[in-house]
């Protein structure tokens, strides 16, 4: 049996709960699905999906990569999607729901997790986040069991001003994508910001970090900052910082770009293979021509 988790995490909520559910799965691997992609030629027994909930939606990239999967041989998985919301989810689930209706699959089990609010242009980082960190923290296990028995939930109805005003609240975020992000002269070009952007969204130029206009607005790069030198317009400066307390810095950018590390791996190989190739039709051909010519 094999199992995946695609995941997309700013400040680690989701990969906190993409870890624990990939921890009690037979043979999972995790896969950003920033950086990563869906590999058609597996058959997999469990397909999860574990994102953020943005403007009671899910993040672009999210829809466009469910959107992008060939599902071809691996239509009889149980197909799982957990959004991690601040309060409510929305549409976060129906959207992923349905690409998937059309892709003849259908998602056996979806369910919101309350994680801590990191959406920092909008709002403070309280004194409360530790307690309500624990409380995520302790509702993982439940919510892993019951994705572990394949437990039937399809995701509920949603009603139609709910909609209307998810699709207005997501367009108003992304016209602003990273317009209103400033570097201060606290930045001294350690390049964090540019490591934990999920959509390499951040070049560095003259040291400084530069915006390619591609944001999904998950603030990684304010969070992370260890000088706070990225703010959102003048929003966020004194809105203090979250980031996920059982992610470190280390290993949320490791598994932003394992995708990109196993595809080099793999580049390498094909290129070993095809010069050992090269060699043994060297040593084919001498050994015919000394046969032939008795050289």
């Amino acid at each position: 049996m094999k199992s995946v988790i695609y995941y997309f995490t700013g400040t680690g909520n989701n990969l906190q709960v993409a870890k624990k559910i990939a921890e009690a799965l037979p043979d999972c691997k995790l896969v950003s699905m920033g950086k990563g992609e869906h590999d058609s030629n597996e058959v997999y027994d469990y397909i999860g999906f574990v994102y953020p909930t943005y403007a009671l939606n899910l993040p672009r990239r999210v829809t466009q990569f469910i959107k992008e999967m060939s599902l071809e041989k691996s239509k009889n998985a149980y197909f799982f999607a957990v959004t991690g919301c601040g309060n409510i989810s929305g549409v976060a689930l129906t959207v992923p729901a349905k690409i998937l209706a059309k892709k003849g699959v259908t998602l056996n089990f979806a369910e919101k997790i309350i994680m801590v609010e990191n959406y920092v242009a909008m709002y403070k980082m309280n004194e409360r986040n530790p307690e309500k960190y624990q409380i995520a923290t302790d509702n993982i296990p439940a919510l892993v069991q019951k994705i572990v028995a394949k437990t039937q939930q399809p995701v509920g109805k949603v009603n139609e001003p709910l909609n209307i005003s998810t699709a207005i609240g997501q367009k108003l975020i992304y016209a602003r994508k990273d317009k209103g992000f400033n570097v201060s002269d606290a930045c001294t070009g350690c390049r964090t910001c540019e490591a934990v952007c999920p959509v390499s969204n951040i070049v560095m130029k003259n040291k400084k970090p530069s915006f390619k206009h591609n944001c999904e607005q998950c603030m990684a790069c304010v969070q992370w900052c260890p000088k706070q030198a990225i703010n959102y317009k003048n929003k966020t400066q004194s809105r203090g910082r979250y980031t996920n307390p059982s992610i470190s810095l280390k290993e949320l950018i490791d598994a932003i770009n394992r995708k990109v590390r196993i595809k080099t791996e793999i580049y390498f190989e094909k290129l070993r293979l095809k010069y050992d190739l090269i060699f043994a039709y060297k040593n084919l051909i001498r050994n015919i021509l000394i046969l032939i010519f008795d050289i």
